[in-house]
């Protein structure tokens, strides 16, 4: 039989409510977000870069059907979000797709007019710039630098269109995309916070940022009513 010291149960009550309050706090900062994204941006070269490609893969700007045909172990993209993408095709964005044996297995988007992340930000661009967002290789195929490859890709092409400026963005802790941006010589021009709880979001834009991307502009619906036609994207 254990015999506990006289006092045991005085100090279990006395540490008692100070462990409730510990719980209470660390529930109020699990419903409590703040995350922070850097903007990059890089000239584009004059003259289209060596693409180096990986062998065995191919890559083109993806249509329709490779969007809608895109398995979501490859590609991320579930039934809803392969016909958001299609809606976005439609509305003059475009993707950079990598196969390998005629399967998706990369994918990169890209929006000529905007920088827009959803629930973040959304800043006109200019003629000469455009963004690229929602890049992602199949697990299957990652070690293999798609990501690079892609992104050559697409300044290959830009530089071709006559554009100069190619902007993109990445978290603070998403280490493998800001490795890849830094390897294309990417710079950070400008920082967001997002502060986000219960009901309520807020993003905050550096004043660096917003001298390089002074227009911001209204959240779109035009995907959600495309999406919500009876007769479908």
């Amino acid at each position: 039989m254990t015999v506990l010291p006289a006092d045991a149960g005085a100090r279990g009550a006395r540490t008692s409510p100070l462990r409730r309050i510990r719980k209470i706090l660390g529930r109020i900062r699990r419903r409590f977000v703040l995350d922070t994204y850097d903007v990059f941006a890089r000239r584009i070269p004059a003259v289209p870069e060596d693409l180096g490609a990986p062998d065995g893969y191919e890559f083109s700007w993806g249509s329709a059907a490779d969007v809608a045909g895109c398995d979501e172990h490859h590609t991320e993209l579930d039934e809803k979000e392969r016909r958001e993408g299609i809606v976005r095709l439609r509305l003059g964005h475009r993707v950079v797709v990598a196969k390998r044996d005629g399967e998706v297995v990369f994918s990169m988007w890209e929006n000529p007019r905007n920088l827009n992340v959803p629930g973040l930000i959304k800043r006109r661009l200019g003629a000469h710039q455009s963004f690229i967002y929602k890049a992602f290789t199949s697990p299957d195929h990652r070690g293999r630098r798609l990501y690079e490859a892609g992104m050559r890709f697409v300044l290959g092409a830009l530089a071709a269109e006559g554009k100069r400026e190619l902007v993109g963005y990445a978290h603070v802790k998403k280490r493998i995309s800001r490795q890849g941006l830094a390897a294309l010589r990417f710079d950070s021009v400008g920082r967001v916070r997002l502060l986000a709880g219960p009901g309520w979001r807020r993003a905050f834009v550096s004043r660096r940022l917003a001298e390089r991307f002074p227009e911001p502009l209204p959240r779109s619906e035009a995907v959600a009513k495309a999406m919500a036609d009876p007769k479908g994207p």
